[in-house]
């Protein structure tokens, strides 16, 4: 039995790490491809294995997700193959269309994402904190009145204002890279 060497494990950590990151994502999209949760299960993990499998064909640097989300589409085609005895048949146009909408749908949820990060830090203290506790810490907000030093009434006041600022500033950003 061979022993894992350091780079072994150094590899492993970086495969883990991106599939971690990625791995709700693909499989958001292979869900837009297939409509069926199953389906979009057994697919992300023929995904996954291979994936694993084709790591060393990944080039460090380049585009995991783009490469992923490559890997995932064959293998919903090679499925979709596989279940060609359903009732339900989709073309490969429609499919082609849905996987690229699915794509700017991911690409419209990485830029409010981005936004929203940059527009919580712009969030004068008080509020960005209660933000962290309700919906990181999902503290309840009877509670959330003990660390904030205020009444209930006052911290949904602080988190109605907070909401609807950083929906505010979610949109001027958005429209703003639009433009």
């Amino acid at each position: 039995m061979n022993a894992m060497t350091a780079n072994d494990s150094a590899v492993t950590h970086d495969f883990v790490e991106l599939m971690t990151q990625y791995q709700g994502r693909l499989y958001g999209y292979i869900l837009s491809l297939s409509g069926d949760t199953d389906s979009a299960n057994d697919v992300l993990q023929e995904a996954n294995i291979v994936l694993w499998k084709q790591w060393d064909q990944f080039e460090p640097g380049s585009n995991f997700k783009a490469w992923s989300f490559r890997i995932a589409h064959f293998q919903f085609m090679a499925y979709r193959q596989k279940m060609i005895r359903d009732k339900v048949h989709y073309s490969n146009e429609l499919l082609s269309k849905l996987a690229w909408e699915a794509k700017e749908i991911d690409e419209t949820h990485e830029q409010r994402a981005a936004a929203l990060e940059k527009c919580l830090a712009l969030l004068p203290l008080r509020s960005r904190e209660a933000i962290r506790l309700r919906y990181l810490e999902e503290v309840k907000v009877c509670d959330m009145g003990e660390k904030l030093r205020c009444n209930a009434n006052s911290v949904y006041q602080i988190l109605f204002r907070a909401r609807k600022w950083l929906i505010e500033c979610v949109q001027k950003d958005a429209n703003t890279e639009t433009a």
